[in-house]
């Protein structure tokens, strides 16, 4: 009786008939590794075809390479399947030894980012749908997922940037296009209602308050203090911007302003704590005296108290 292994690498046993190797048997790895254009008319070059442009958007084809492997794609759906039946062990086993095998393939690096996200260790998951973005930018799938773990943790901005990523590369009759339409509009409308200013505003804002911030952590006072004022041009009710503009005064010895900036915080938000406690230890400094620089120290307030707020 002849043999059915692969004609290929002659290791497992054959599952196909190759066309291209007269009709011999031949596994599913090697028929995904030698499939070439000699291959039409198989109906497994014929699937691979489909898949392919199923998982690469027309727009995005001209621009780069990207490596496909629908047999790993296989094993990715099946560990993934795994997981959702509460198989956990031995499904982040298949993704382990997969992503040691091919971490090149972007389904693997998102599988990854997948089950980090069911497991809540959002930053992890975050860097696999990184990685995944990387090798394939247009990652509609990837990106929409990142937008979800910063929305999770509250990461605003980061979270609306990927929604936007998933607007402009994604088919609007996709759902995950539809839910990231719905995010960014509601956010959209919450700005409007809420602040009165636009999403744009609202980004360059927040870049801003970013670069200002940076600055602050340097120590740089009188920068920072400029950008938090540039901050409220955009955004002029912008709680955490008047409370750091506040211990920026504080800390350049000017304490009167610095109460006013808090005042200004605590007017928007009484209950913010971090203008609270510093207008208190401003409060008990003299006209000119400033605070210690060991006491400078940096905290999420909104974002820590919904996280514990959501235990």
């Amino acid at each position: 009786m002849p043999s059915t292994k692969c004609v290929a690498c002659s290791k497992v046993k054959g599952k196909r008939l190759c066309q291209i190797h007269a009709g011999a048997f031949i596994c599913p790895r090697c028929c995904a590794q030698i499939r070439n254009a000699d291959c039409a008319g198989c109906s497994y070059y014929t699937q691979a075809e489909d898949y392919a442009r199923t998982k690469t958007p027309p727009s995005c084809r001209p621009h780069f390479i990207m490596r496909i492997d629908p047999v790993v794609d296989e094993e990715v759906d099946h560990a993934l399947a795994m997981i959702e039946k509460g198989n956990w062990l031995a499904g982040e086993s298949i993704l382990a030894t997969l992503l040691k095998q091919y971490p090149d393939l972007h389904t693997v690096q998102f599988a990854m980012g997948v089950v980090r996200a069911k497991q809540q260790r959002y930053d992890e998951a975050i860097a696999y749908f990184d990685h995944a973005i990387e090798i394939f930018p247009d990652f509609v799938e990837a990106w929409f997922n990142k937008g979800v773990a910063y929305q999770a943790q509250l990461e605003v901005e980061d979270m609306i940037r990927a929604f936007q990523h998933v607007l402009a590369l994604g088919n609007p009759a996709e759902e995950c296009v539809q839910q990231a339409t719905r995010m960014v509009a509601s956010f959209e409308q919450h700005l409007h209602e809420e602040s009165g200013i636009t999403l744009d505003e609202y980004l360059q804002a927040q870049a801003l308050f970013d670069k200002a911030f940076a600055m602050m952590q340097k120590r740089a006072w009188q920068p920072a203090l400029e950008g938090f004022q540039t901050v409220l041009t955009l955004h002029p009710t912008h709680t955490q911007s008047y409370g750091n503009m506040g211990i920026c005064y504080a800390y350049l010895g000017r304490k009167q302003e610095a109460l006013a900036a808090f005042e200004r915080a605590l007017a928007l938000d009484p209950h913010y704590e971090p203008a609270l406690v510093n207008r208190r230890a401003v409060a008990a400094l003299s006209e000119g005296e400033t605070l210690p620089e060991s006491g400078f120290g940096t905290v999420a307030y909104y974002r820590d108290a919904w996280l514990r707020s959501a235990e």
